[in-house]
């Protein structure tokens, strides 16, 4: 039986059961493989805490995102160590908890769990993309002696789904090579996205995805000057409203089926990189209630 703690709910909402709840906060703290900076298992943590600091009111949407209802799951104690036995029990818990009824808004933990996730909406869901956005391409076959490290994490999936990444700017050689190979991938690096971010491109990366989509979202996407808690903060990257922008348009174009946040690593005493990524899960859950719920009922 797994174990749970209890963890700060999101917004400092009231917890609600989860059936009356239609947007689901779910943490999954792992970090077993990271390779610089360490920190990722402490980002729900510090994220949610955060996050009791929001006004409510988005002044974008003229709304109140939270009236939707947010339930947030206790902390799922992971498995120490075996990070295959800890991608196990991420599939199995994620895939009892999806379904079209509720949004889900995973939060990592470093970029592994998308891994686990993805094996269960590999098996729930029979045509989707996934929208990648990070500094990292993630797709080696292998480092450093394992296929489980974070520098694999869409790998596995590539091998089965379209792959739309936004941001790239570290690849290695071998990433590159294979990204030729396959006709599933297709890579929008960060210095062509800064040299033409306009709503032509948007429509394009648009056109890569099918109709229904997951995002996983690497926080070192962003500019190191606006979030610098990650664990290899790559110069250049993708502003706030960059960002908001290419969310806003696939929410409102897209079914978006789901969405991870990873690797974020707090730093002891700055505390706006924290709000920002608490910002950022609202400002999603804004999206989705603006334009995506209808969409997925």
């Amino acid at each position: 039986m797994q174990q749970y703690r209890p963890l700060p709910s999101f917004g400092g909402l009231p917890f609600t059961n989860p059936e009356k709840a239609k947007v689901l906060i779910i943490s999954y703290p792992l970090e077993v493989t990271t390779t610089y900076k360490k920190g990722t298992k402490e980002g729900p943590q510090a994220i949610l805490s955060a996050s009791y600091n929001l006004e409510l009111y988005d002044e974008e949407l003229d709304d109140i995102p939270a009236e939707i209802g947010i339930y947030t799951y206790p902390d799922l104690l992971l498995s120490l160590g075996n990070v295959e036995k800890v991608l196990e029990e991420i599939e199995e818990l994620t895939f009892n908890i999806i379904d079209y009824d509720h949004f889900p808004i995973f939060i990592g933990g470093e970029h592994t769990i998308t891994k686990g996730i993805l094996r269960a909406y590999n098996k729930k869901y029979k045509h989707f993309s996934v929208l990648h956005l990070d500094a990292h391409s993630d797709l080696r076959n292998e480092y450093e002696g394992t296929k489980n490290n974070h520098a694999c994490a869409l790998r596995e999936a590539s091998e089965t789904l379209d792959i739309v990444q936004v941001g790239i700017r570290s690849m290695s050689e071998e990433e590159k090579k294979y990204v030729k190979e396959r006709d599933n991938i297709k890579v929008y690096f960060d210095y062509k996205f800064q040299e033409r971010f306009n709503t032509t491109l948007i429509e394009d990366i648009l056109k890569s995805l099918k109709d229904e989509v997951y995002i996983t979202l690497d926080f070192d996407v962003f500019n190191p000057a606006e979030m610098p808690a990650v664990g290899t903060p790559e110069p250049g990257g993708l502003s706030w409203y960059q960002v908001l922008s290419l969310l806003r348009e696939v929410f409102k174009n897209k079914k978006v089926i789901g969405i991870d946040l990873v690797e974020f690593s707090p730093i002891p005493g700055l505390i706006y990189p924290d709000y920002m990524a608490a910002r950022l899960i609202y400002k999603i859950i804004g999206y989705y209630k603006k334009y995506s719920l209808e969409k997925r009922l």
